[in-house]
């Protein structure tokens, strides 16, 4: 079964996404731009809710409109610490959504072992939607891990997973035991190099975000 891929290529996304990329770019504009990155994709992701017809009273009549109907149905399962600003900008458009916090390391590969230090995710029910996020989806382990974890609280009616820019190789990895997921990003890059990172990719994203441990 293949998978099923979004690649979200408004022009704001991909004017945000350069900017993310360039390695002259500081990390307060890194930061925002990753932010706003969360923010476009999340809109994109409202269109496939499903909306009702309601009847309001406008100034000269009555009037029919939409409404979305399940936004307070989604559940935000951010990796830390890269998706911080990721997530903080989906919010604007999930204001009523409930949050997960994972925080995993990926180590070296081949395998490419997850050590996670702490997880918090809260209870999943049959109708919510799930949404995964983390700028990089490179080999696919820390994701997996998380999707694990998250099918430990219950089965969503939806799983998605939201990156920034990802890989054929990583989608694959968990597409094999997640087939139904969704796949929502803004770039898919070519290749990984030897130690998993994403080539041309934009380097670390939390190191970018937040500097590098010391």
């Amino acid at each position: 079964m293949k998978p099923r891929v979004t690649v979200v290529d408004h022009p704001k996304v991909m004017e945000q996404l350069t900017l993310a990329r360039d390695r002259r770019t500081n990390q307060v504009a890194f930061r925002k731009a990753i932010y706003r990155l969360g923010r476009y994709m999340a809109y994109e992701f409202l269109r496939t809710l499903e909306t009702e017809v309601v009847e309001v009273d406008s100034p000269l009549g009555a009037a029919v409109g939409r409404r979305v109907k399940g936004d307070d149905k989604i559940v935000i399962i951010l990796v830390l610490r890269a998706a911080i600003p990721f997530v903080e900008g989906m919010y604007k458009n999930f204001p009523m959504a409930r949050t997960g916090v994972m925080s995993a390391w990926r180590g070296p590969g081949p395998r490419f072992p997850i050590e996670v230090n702490y997880a918090k995710i809260p209870q999943i029910h049959r109708d919510d939607v799930v949404i995964i996020a983390d700028p990089m989806l490179a080999t696919g382990h820390t994701l997996m891990e998380v999707a694990k974890r998250v099918a430990r609280q219950g089965k969503p009616k939806r799983l998605a997973f939201f990156s920034v820019i990802a890989t054929r190789q990583g989608i694959g990895y968990v597409a094999k035991s997640f087939p139904s997921a969704e796949f929502y990003t803004c770039a898919i890059d070519p290749k990984l190099n030897e130690r998993g990172y994403i080539v041309p990719g934009l380097g670390d994203a939390g190191d970018r975000s937040f500097g590098a441990p010391r």
